[in-house]
Parts: structure tokens; C-alpha cells; sequence
């Protein structure tokens, strides 16, 4: 109780100056956040650059709140403390003005791609889609740990002792976090290869949709079901990404299995019917353009039709598809040629009441000495 003797020594008179202290930069708070916005877009069109405005933005809020704190730091400080108690208000107001200042780049560092489509347009520059949001998330960390590095350093937490202490369970901290640090370095990977940028629609193992999201540890995949999926980093680095939105033309290919009695001549006017079908259509590239008789099974004749349209869009992949089987069963159709026929196979109780075949195979005497052959029974059923 010794400690809080001196709030007996405060008077009416130091607790009345101390509360219009108080008081006033509160009010002096309200001001700045109704007339601020108003004097920051004024300026903001005079400089016109939106790196100014997205700057006052990100520090409005921070000024609030160092005004705040400077209210109550100064309004204390005017009630007779004792000095150690003036001591200990010192650090706590230096830390909050250190955490304010390190909270408005926290904010600013969202304007991050604002800075990056500037330098770009100027320069003629392009940045990868990724590059951006992985910067700001980067630059938000570094702030962050700046910040708790300052304000350890002012309560006397010395940053360098902490870190030898890491140094010593190095190890274990290493094995813990290996798995993030592999992401990390996953990450990192990503962004400087950059076999993909945000929007794209990639195919990775059994995994395809359209990338929304990288960050320090994953990436996010919408999938065309809408699920999202979320990669490690590790992973997606290390198996083969085909990105799907960098083809400049789309394959679309059709088994057509035809009847067995298809004659030749039936055959021969239905492919060149389809050549001349797909010749005739701009829509369709003329390279990679194939009409073959591919094979011929026991139970179908089967034509392949191969060709390329010079889009990657999978709504109109389909569409393309969808018109293409419509115009060769037409053709079909109107050569009198029918589909393959798959017909079930039955057995009948005659086939599973036939007796059973031994087959005799001789086998390998087990030594010179002895001549002995043994008989290995085999069944089979027809």
C-alpha cells in the first residue's frame, strides 16, 4: 500500500488540470478524425498520387490513438508520481508511440502494390500477381518483429541475448519448424520461378482449379467443384505444375466406336465427310487435325478424330466438343452406319454343367538319383 500513498497528495485542483488534460486531447482526437479525412483528400488530389492518400489512410487511426495516449501520459505525469512511478509511465507511453508508428506501416504496407503498378507503369514493368500480395504479407512480418524488437530494447529485453538463447535450442526449434520452414522456402521458390500468378488455372497431381491465394505457408486452389483446397508450399514446389491458362490452344479429341458391319465404302465417305466438316470451320486450327480409322476390335471399328481450337477456355472446350459429337452422329446417321453394339455375356447352365479339364504337366526330377516325376493338376474352366 506504500506504493500508492502519494494518490492522498493529489488535490482537487492538480485531478481537475489533469482531467482538462486529458480531456482536451481527446477532443483534440475527435477533430483530427472528422476534419482529417476532408484535409487528406484535399491533399491527395493536389499531389495527385495515391501513394499519399493510401499513407494518410494507414496512419489515421495511429494518430488517434498516439493522441489519446499522449493525453493520458501528460495528464499523469502532472499528478505529484513518484519517480519510479514516472519512470515505469515514460516506457509504457514510449512503447505505445513505438507500437502506433509500427501499427500505421503494418497498414501501409497493404498500399504495397500501389508503389509496385507505379514504378511498373513508369518503367515499363510487369509484376507477377503473386509478387505483390507476398511483399505486403512479407513487409507486414518484417514490421511486426521490428516493432517487438524496439519495444523489447526499451524495457531493457536485449534483442541479441535472445537471440544467442534461440541459438541454443537451435536444433529443436529447427525440428519443430521444419515443415514451415520447408513451406517457406517452397514459397519462395513459387514466386521466383513463377509457373503461375494468381487467377490462373493450374493442374497439379490430381489437384486442378484456379490459384486465389499464396502466402507464407500454402496456396489455395479454387477447384471447378468450388471446393477450396489449400497446398503446402513443399509440395506444390516439388511435383510438376501444368498451368493450364498459358495454352495458346485447347486439344479436343473423340473415340468413335462404329458396328462391325460398317462396310468400307461406308467407312471411307463418313471420314472424309468429317475432314471436310472440321476443313470448313474456322473455329478449328488446321494443324494437329486427324480423321483415322484408328483400329479394329472384335467387336467395333473405331475412328479417331483429333483437332485444336485456339481457345483454353473450358466452358467454350465444351461447347466446341458438344457440336462436333452432334455433327458426326448426324453424319453417321444420315450414312446409315450404327454405333457399336455391346452386347452382355450370359452363361448358361449346359456351359457350367461341362466337366472340368485336367491338365498334366510334368515337372523337374528332384535329383539325378532318384526319377521320380510328379503331376500338377490344373483346372480350368472353359
Amino acid at each position: 500500500m506504500n506504493n500508492f500513498v502519494w494518490l492522498t497528495n493529489i488535490t482537487w485542483i492538480d485531478g481537475t488540470i489533469a482531467v482538462a488534460i486529458f480531456l482536451m486531447f481527446i477532443l483534440a482526437g475527435k477533430l483530427f478524425s472528422k476534419y482529417f479525412l476532408k484535409f487528406t483528400a484535399k491533399i491527395a488530389r493536389m499531389s495527385k498520387s495515391r501513394i499519399d492518400e493510401a499513407l494518410f489512410s494507414a496512419f489515421r487511426k495511429p494518430i488517434i490513438f498516439i493522441l489519446v495516449m499522449t493525453g493520458i501520459y501528460l495528464s499523469l505525469s502532472y499528478l505529484p508520481m513518484p519517480a519510479h512511478w514516472k519512470a515505469a509511465l515514460s516506457l509504457l507511453y514510449k512503447s505505445a508511440a513505438t507500437f502506433s508508428i509500427g501499427w500505421g506501416f503494418f497498414l501501409f504496407s497493404d498500399a504495397i502494390g500501389i508503389f509496385f503498378n507505379r514504378m511498373g507503369d513508369r518503367f515499363d514493368l510487369q509484376f507477377n500477381n503473386i509478387i505483390i500480395p507476398f511483399l505486403s504479407k512479407l513487409t507486414k512480418f518484417i514490421v511486426v518483429v521490428l516493432t517487438a524488437a524496439l519495444i523489447l530494447e526499451q524495457w531493457n529485453y536485449h534483442v541479441t541475448g535472445l537471440i544467442t538463447g534461440l541459438g541454443i535450442g537451435g536444433l529443436a526449434i529447427a525440428m519443430a519448424a521444419k515443415d514451415t520452414l520447408s513451406n517457406l522456402f517452397g514459397g519462395f521458390v513459387i514466386i521466383t520461378d513463377a509457373p503461375f500468378t494468381i487467377g490462373d488455372l493450374i493442374q497439379t497431381g490430381t489437384i486442378e482449379g484456379v490459384v486465389e491465394d499464396i502466402n507464407f505457408r500454402s496456396t489455395r486452389i479454387r477447384t471447378p467443384e468450388q471446393a477450396l483446397v489449400t497446398v503446402p508450399n513443399s509440395t506444390l514446389a516439388n511435383q510438376p505444375i501444368t498451368n493450364l491458362s498459358k495454352m495458346e490452344k485447347r486439344r479436343i479429341s473423340l473415340n468413335v466406336q462404329l458396328d462391325l458391319e460398317t462396310t468400307n465404302e461406308q467407312l471411307t465417305i463418313c471420314i472424309q465427310a468429317v475432314r471436310r466438316l472440321l476443313s470448313d470451320d474456322p473455329q478449328i486450327l488446321k494443324d494437329g487435325l486427324m480423321v483415322y480409322l484408328d483400329r479394329i476390335t472384335s467387336s467395333s471399328k473405331n475412328l479417331i478424330v483429333q483437332f485444336f481450337i485456339p481457345t483454353t477456355e473450358y466452358e467454350e472446350w465444351m461447347k466446341v466438343k458438344e457440336k462436333y459429337n452432334l455433327a458426326i452422329l448426324g453424319l453417321l446417321e444420315k450414312q446409315g452406319i450404327s454405333l457399336a453394339k455391346v452386347f452382355p455375356r450370359t452363361i448358361s447352365d449346359a456351359d457350367q454343367s461341362k466337366p472340368k479339364q485336367k491338365l498334366v504337366l510334368p515337372v523337374k526330377p528332384a535329383s539325378d538319383d532318384k526319377n521320380l516325376t510328379e503331376t500338377v493338376q490344373l483346372r480350368s474352366r472353359k
